[in-house]
């Protein structure tokens, strides 16, 4: 059964994977079913120029797959997982593209989670995710937007595979925020 899931997952990530465009994208579709045959599915793409995102991921019954990729440059990493592992790999220079990128009209800074508290507790946003600190940390990333439209991404280098979580929530933001698209 984990066949169905991984080919949908990676004709996701090639379908995405060349998309040039950066508007606001995450599509789902749940599939219901008799008992636990039913399925969800989340498939998105960053929103911004900077980093570059794919992430698909899917539910159904007791199983669950993830693919993301996450890179600017020659920076970034992949990884897939299951409900019960997951394996990342490092782009040549880095798995964490850290630094401020520019994204039209928005600067995009990605963290060492570990430093950014000061980042995530900013007074002045009009989004974080997740909704604490601690969370933050026990999940291995974070996401705020601040009122000035910029972004920060936290993560954590030994929770690489879990950063699909805050980016999803990101871009499910993202699309009922009209003043962000095209940032």
């Amino acid at each position: 059964m984990t066949s169905r899931p991984f080919a949908t997952g990676l004709l996701c990530l090639l379908a995405w994977s060349f998309s040039s465009t950066a508007v606001s994208s995450c599509k789902e579709l749940a599939v219901t079913g008799v008992g636990d045959e039913d399925e969800f599915y989340v498939a998105c793409t960053n929103s911004l120029l900077k980093p570059t995102y794919v992430i698909t991921q899917y539910y159904g019954g007791t199983e669950h797959f993830s693919l993301l990729s996450l890179n600017v440059g020659s920076s970034g990493y992949f990884c897939s997982g299951t409900s019960e592992q997951s394996r990342c790999q490092a782009l040549p220079r880095g798995a964490i593209p850290y630094g401020t990128h520019k994204s039209r009209k928005s600067e995009v800074t990605v963290a060492n989670l570990s430093k950014a508290k000061a980042a995530y507790n900013e007074k002045d946003v009009i989004f974080r995710f997740p909704k604490s600190y601690g969370a933050a940390r026990s999940l291995g990333c974070f996401a705020v937007i601040e009122e000035s439209k910029d972004v920060i991404i936290g993560l954590s280098e030994d929770r690489l595979y879990q950063s699909a979580e805050c980016l999803v929530a990101f871009e499910r933001y993202l699309v009922n925020d009209k003043g962000m698209l095209f940032r």
